[in-house]
């Protein structure tokens, strides 16, 4: 067990020593601790100085790594080794993003969202449906959004991902069929949020069906069944997963968005963090010194939480597509020898765009009872460009660092700030496609690294599939059949949605 290991006990100890300090006695003793405690990639820098750790810590954590082979496991991931064991499958999304791949499916698939974007972007389509969850949803609604300063196009997108008739039903209303595509975004096209609302649209498209709708999935064969055109399908495959297949045809409405040459540069950042992470020492590599940073505030100060702080109206969906990928990816409790672990795995992740923060929920990470670690990222340069915005933008993400690290001393007692309060700021130049992909790649192989020493299969979503399971067994009781494995609450719930009383054995 991970506990028993030697590098695990001695950060313990090591952890009970460092508690006897404030970050702000770590500042005092050490001038350099900024440059010591900060690390650069291409035009990213990451400032983790004002995380509680020294350069002891630091080594412990990368002894850590070494005793679960991280090394190892980072080159058996760009390998396409069975890094999900459940599955048995590789998680080969890097290859997505490699310029030289040999893999010809993925080099077709990008020729095909060429030539459709093309073709849309010369067509008299005037709106798109995206109808997708989870991460054929989050992943391209997050992109089209930060990266809105490049739209190419006249298409207006209509992400729907909920199956909620009070947003689709009147969406429909406003759109004219003969003009709207629907893009059906579904790995295994059986999701059934997705499927459901798949099936309104249908009908609302009537005779336009069989030519505006279209599928991205690991499913052709179900989604020639359901009535798509076998020309109008983009396939992935199941090495990727759901929540890293932005950069597959999964990605095709960011292309609609923004034009395939500025999407092959969101590809093209992802990939130079996959280099970075594949050869960089672990001492100087960002993703897993991120990674690091995050087993020793949860497992070690037992920090349960982390707050994703974006100071850019563009990411405000990055702390939401960061709950799915680190939530569904390590919200794990059996390790990969089959025991129930005894340790906290992934954290629960939460956040909002950096100022409508600081006027709400930054209260009680400055003066509440919880310590809440920060994550803030914020660019130097916006592209509408008003130095006045940007200078009072950027003074906002570091006086919330300098705030929660130092803190407040007052006779006033309720005026205090107790300070000592953990984070990393990530400051980059300008949002870009780059950017953007480096961003998501970072996080993405941050959670690898975690999975690895928490030695739990972060690839596979077990829990999600029950949740599913149990949909098609209640929708089957509303349909009228016996409600006999149904415990008294559902039962109870059900009697209240459907007016009428069911009975349970």
């Amino acid at each position: 067990m991970l506990t028993n290991s030697k590098a695990w006990r001695t950060l313990l100890q090591h952890q009970q020593y460092l508690a006897q300090s404030k970050l702000i006695d770590l500042f005092n003793a050490d001038s350099q601790r900024f440059a010591n405690f900060s690390l650069r990639f291409d035009d990213m820098l990451c400032d983790y100085s004002k995380q509680h750790v020294t350069a002891e810590t630091m080594n412990l954590l990368l002894d850590l790594a070494d005793e679960a082979n991280l090394t190892q496991a980072i080159a058996d991931l760009f390998a396409g080794a069975l890094v999900n064991k459940t599955e048995q499958r590789a998680a080969l999304h890097s290859e997505l993003r490699n310029p030289h791949t040999t893999r010809v499916e993925i080099k077709q698939t990008l020729e095909q969202m060429q030539d459709c974007v093309a073709a849309i972007k010369h067509s008299d389509y005037t709106d798109a449906i995206i109808l997708g969850i989870g991460g054929s949803d989050l992943g391209p609604r997050l992109v089209c959004e930060a990266l809105a300063p490049y739209k190419t196009t006249d298409l207006t997108l209509h992400f729907v991902s909920n199956v909620d008739s009070d947003t689709l039903l009147p969406l429909l209303q406003r759109l004219n069929p003969a003009r709207t595509l629907c893009l059906i975004n579904s790995k295994t096209f059986t999701t059934i949020e997705t499927l459901t609302n798949a099936k309104i649209i249908r009908v609302w498209l009537g005779i336009h069906s069989s030519h505006n709708m279209w599928a991205i999935t690991a499913n052709p064969g179900a989604a020639e069944a359901f009535g798509i055109n076998a020309s109008h399908v983009f396939t992935f495959w199941d090495w990727v997963g759901g929540r890293y297949s932005i950069w597959s045809a999964v990605g095709l409405p960011v292309a609609l968005t923004i034009g395939m040459e500025n999407f092959k540069r969101l590809l093209h950042g992802a990939h130079m963090v996959d280099q970075h992470f594949a050869t960089a020492p672990l001492a100087q590599n960002m993703p897993v010194l991120l990674g690091l940073l995050g087993i020793w505030n949860i497992n070690f100060r037992q920090h349960a939480t982390l707050c994703i702080q974006p100071y850019a109206d563009g990411l405000q969906l990055l702390p939401a597509y960061l709950q799915q990928l680190e939530m569904e990816s390590n919200g794990k409790s059996v390790a990969n020898s089959g025991e129930t672990v005894n340790y906290q795995t992934a954290p629960v992740i939460w956040g909002g765009v950096g100022c409508n923060g600081q006027h709400a929920y930054m209260q009680m990470l400055h003066q509440g009872t919880q310590v809440v670690p920060v994550d803030f990222l914020v660019a130097r340069r916006a592209h509408a460009q008003n130095q006045e915005l940007q200078q009072v933008l950027v003074a906002s993400c570091l006086g919330q660092s300098q705030a929660l690290m130092s803190g407040r001393t007052t006779k006033e007692s309720y005026k205090a700030c107790a300070g000592n309060k953990p984070s990393t700021t990530i400051m980059f130049d300008i949002i870009t496609p780059e950017i953007i992909g480096k961003i998501i790649a970072l996080y993405e192989h941050k959670v690898y690294v975690q999975g690895v020493i928490w030695q739990i299969q972060s690839f596979d979503q077990w829990g999600v599939q029950l949740g599913k399971d149990l949909i098609k067994d209640i929708l089957q009781v509303m349909s009228g059949d016996n409600a006999q494995n149904v415990d008294s609450s559902t039962a109870g719930l059900l009697d209240f949605f459907l007016g009428c009383p069911l009975t349970t054995a």
